[in-house]
């Protein structure tokens, strides 16, 4: 059995967020920022954040990501937990990202696969292993839409039961949900922990098919885990119309990448932990009405509030 509680801090469970990179408007890394986005998510009781596409990985420099990780690990002080990135492109390559997370202190990794196509599956199985054996517990990202690299359900399940050092898979291709319950079956009855992804909007179906968590982004954790509570307690309706609420402002976040990260650091920034919704440049022309748009739909939603009534489900109140 290759999930490894045993290695982890805390279990990889409920809202587990994809932190965003904060930029100054010269195009630097804002490290304070960073600082107040950790604050804002352990004061909503998030136990798990990290990093990944939404973090803007692939368009910062490894001394970028690195000095990210490093504070990120500081702010938290272990009162949430950190995994880090690696890009999967070669054995080598995956190896040495692997030690360089772990040099950062945090806790696992999310490794994604950026191998060329038609890799065969037990070389794929074989070069995750050689990573997670060379560190730090790893979280296998199925996102093929991003890596074109497809992972089948039979994979992922070996990876989890097979692979010593492979926490979780993390699935987040169109139709996850599904794919998560051929993972389930493809475990026959083993334990695996499976996370969702892509912004958190399939949550609810994820849940009722295997998913013990998401990797939404930071912007709103209160909804996510208020979600996972009621779930958890048989309140599947209540939880829909939590869920209904929000749909409209994760629809927006779907157009393309970046619309998802200005409309997350936009949200932040009404919320008051960033001080604007910066990208790392370069980048695609952003719509020039997307954010107006983003308060609209906080404004008509009154989508705070309900954030801070989430707050108070998630908690039990």
């Amino acid at each position: 059995m290759s999930s490894l509680p045993d290695l982890l801090p805390a279990p990889l469970a409920g809202v587990i967020p994809i932190l965003v990179t904060p930029f100054h408007p010269n195009g630097r890394v804002d490290l304070d920022a960073m600082d107040r986005q950790v604050e804002f998510l352990v004061g909503a009781g998030v136990r798990w954040a990290g990093f990944g596409f939404g973090s803007e990985v692939p368009r910062l420099s490894d001394a970028e990501l690195d000095t990210l990780v490093r504070r990120t690990v500081e702010a938290a002080a272990g009162r949430l937990h950190v995994f880090g990135n690696i890009d999967l492109r070669s054995r080598a390559g995956g190896i040495e990202q692997s030690r360089r997370v772990t040099a950062t202190g945090a806790a696992a990794a999310l490794a994604r696969p950026g191998l060329p196509g038609g890799v065969e599956p037990a070389a794929l199985v074989d070069t995750f292993a050689a990573v997670a054996a060379a560190g730090l517990p790893i979280i296998v990202q199925d996102a093929p839409q991003n890596t074109g690299v497809e992972l089948s359900p039979a994979t992922l399940a070996r990876l989890l039961t097979d692979v010593p050092g492979v926490a979780a898979v993390k699935i987040e291709p169109a139709g996850a949900a599904a794919k998560m319950e051929q993972i389930v079956e493809a475990l026959g009855g083993e334990e695996g922990v499976i996370i969702g992804g892509a912004g958190g909007s399939g949550y609810l179906h994820e849940l009722a098919r295997g998913a013990r968590g998401t990797m939404p982004g930071p912007a709103h954790p209160e909804l996510f885990a208020a979600v996972t509570r009621l779930h958890h307690e048989g309140r599947r309706p209540e939880a829909h119309r939590l869920m209904s609420r929000v749909l409209p402002l994760l629809e927006l976040g779907r157009r393309d990448m970046d619309s998802f990260l200005v409309t997350q650091k936009h949200v932040l920034v009404r919320r008051g932990v960033l001080a604007n919704a910066e990208l790392a440049r370069p980048h695609r022309p952003v719509d020039r009405r997307l954010t107006a748009e983003v308060d609209e739909l906080l404004d008509a939603l009154d989508l705070l509030a309900l954030w801070d009534h989430c707050r108070e489900l998630a908690a039990g109140a």
